[in-house]
């Protein structure tokens, strides 16, 4: 069910980022981590899973590398919040902007005009 939820999602996501136009658009890849929370429920590992190209359609991987100043970025942008204990390993993913590699808090609804 989650990877079904995952795979609608990242569809959704990616034909949001295809029709958002301008000359500043900026390419935006979803990084996809697995992630181990404690007892507290806050992160304990991160570790990415896998990179799409949202406004490809599809969660096939692309090879984009994610620099490790990322991964902290997104391990500070994903431990402001508490997790639930169960299950202890879970998939999430952050939006990832290679000419920013070192935030991990991208809205790409932010900059969509309704």
């Amino acid at each position: 069910m989650r990877h079904l939820f995952a795979t609608v999602f990242f569809l959704l996501a990616g034909t949001a980022l295809a029709q958002s136009t301008g000359p500043a658009a900026t390419k935006l890849y979803a990084v996809v981590f697995e992630a181990t929370v404690n007892s507290a429920g806050k992160i304990d590992t991160l570790k990415v899973s896998k990179v799409i190209d949202p406004s490809s359609g599809t969660t096939d991987a692309v090879k984009v590398a994610v620099p490790q100043g990322y991964v902290a970025a997104a391990r500070a942008f994903l431990s402001k919040r508490t997790y639930p204990t169960d299950p202890k390993q879970f998939f999430t993913y952050t939006f990832y902007d290679p000419s920013q590699p070192t935030r991990a808090d991208f809205d790409p609804k932010a900059d969509r005009q309704e």
